[in-house]
């Protein structure tokens, strides 16, 4: 009776909250995402783990897979993950104000409903995203183009659904459709080494391409993704361009007036480097974004203002394993490289690129720990400079983090952060913030 009630409790959980996979992980990884088929009758005699730990310190999660109840939904077809990220920053020097700690603080909830172990649909699975935050720390007081501490929005959301769509897989799992209300910077321009402002780099600019539109490309959509050999992988997809804030739906623009959508198509080539202490893998990808929304060009002040849109961008980055301590885990050094280029007659920053290095388990014993330095740099717009501003300049930021691992579910990362040149008009010379970050897994 406890299993049928814990798998009708799940169900129902389901059916509220449905959305995409944690941060960190990838959502349409096809080769590392598997399906086992199962029926509900086949997997009602799954049983609780007895040897249940909460708050251990060895434990993966806090509460050691929900009270032992995790296998159980598991088996049933059910997975649910849960995060709390808190940032506690300050302005140390420059900037447009000094002062904090400031907190602002994220949380999420995942929810995966596996339609083939339910035996409902074969192949098939739908994710759920809740998240809620609150705070914007220091962002506004830095001056820069950049939050300092990503998602930090300056508004309060108690609780919205960041993602909620269904996949379903094809040809041996080779290829995946994806479609529903989508979070593109976890579908293209992902990296290995900075891509979670919760796991790894804090800044915006760290975190994703500033001008590759996906961190600010939420919403409906759908997303095709081809991986026909274990090298490659082909992604393209189509999303909103009048997109909504994230708590409304998105049904008024997408289907309701102009049709415009922005595109997205990817190349990625994974490779494997021989290496002394086991394989070193890496990424490399290529892509273009087509953007229909109007923008103003940069036109000399005798002309009068016009709108361009159906512009295109061009994005290549990696990620790559450079050393390996040794062949049982992820101990190592690993660079990333990003770069993007937009025409320069209505985009003011129209170059960007960043690069950088992070190491797990420098310090002898502390396996787990990672320490990451990374450099990013947006380069201002020739004709922006001529006709509109000729004092713009590069705006360039560093940071350097050292995250913590306190026990598996609790990590504290002491970061440190430097702009020059914040806003890239050479009103504001320089920012330095420094701050704590705070992640429970639960």
């Amino acid at each position: 009776m406890l299993i049928r009630f814990v798998f009708l409790l799940s169900t129902c959980t389901g059916a509220v909250f449905s959305q995409t996979h944690p941060a960190g992980d990838s959502p349409l990884d096809i080769e590392s995402y598997s399906l086992e088929t199962g029926t509900l009758e086949a997997t009602l005699d799954a049983k609780p783990e007895t040897n249940v730990q909460p708050f251990s310190l060895d434990r993966p999660t806090m509460t050691d897979n929900w009270f032992g109840l995790g296998k159980v939904m598991n088996d049933l077809g059910l997975d649910v993950k849960y995060y709390w990220n808190t940032t506690f920053m300050s302005v140390v020097g420059g900037g447009l104000n000094t002062g904090g700690p400031k907190p602002a603080s994220t949380y999420d909830w995942f929810v995966t409903l596996d339609f083939d172990k339910m035996g409902l649909i074969p192949n098939a699975d739908m994710l759920v995203h809740a998240r809620g935050q609150w705070g914007n720390s220091v962002n506004p007081w830095t001056g820069s183009t950049q939050q300092v501490t990503d998602d930090n929005d300056a508004k309060d959301y108690t609780i919205y659904i960041d993602q909620l769509w269904y996949r379903q897989y094809f040809w041996e799992k080779k290829i995946a459709l994806q479609v529903g209300y989508l979070d593109y910077q976890l579908i293209v321009d992902r990296n290995e080494y900075a891509n979670s402002e919760d796991r790894q780099f804090m800044n915006e600019a760290l975190d994703n391409n500033p001008l590759i539109p996906t961190a600010s490309m939420t919403g409906l959509g759908m997303a095709l993704t081809i991986k026909p050999c274990p090298y490659y992988t082909f992604i393209t997809g189509v999303g909103d361009a009048q997109r909504l804030p994230l708590y409304k739906p998105g049904f008024s623009t997408t289907f309701h007036d102009r049709a415009w959508f922005i595109w997205y198509m990817e190349h990625m080539l994974s490779i494997k480097i021989p290496g002394p202490k086991g394989p070193l893998p890496g990424n490399y990808r290529v892509g273009m974004v087509y953007d229909p929304i109007p923008r103003q060009q940069f036109e000399p002040f005798w002309r009068s203002t016009r709108m361009r849109g159906d512009d295109a961008g061009l994005y290549a980055s990696f990620d790559q394993n450079l050393y390996r301590e040794n062949e049982k885990d992820n101990q190592g050094l690993g660079a990333f490289f990003r770069y993007a280029y937009r025409h320069q007659d209505i985009y003011r920053a129209n170059q960007f690129w960043s690069t950088g290095l992070c190491y797990t388990g420098l310090i002898p014993t502390r396996d787990a720990d990672g320490l990451g330095f990374a450099v990013w740099q947006l380069i201002p717009s020739n004709l922006y400079r001529e006709r509109v501003d000729e004092r713009a300049g590069r705006e360039t930021g560093y940071e350097m983090y050292y995250a913590i691992s306190i026990t598996p579910w609790l990590v504290l990362t002491p970061d440190i952060q430097y702009v020059d040149n914040p806003g890239g008009n050479d009103t504001v010379s320089h920012a330095i913030a420094v701050g704590l970050r705070v992640r429970v897994t639960f």
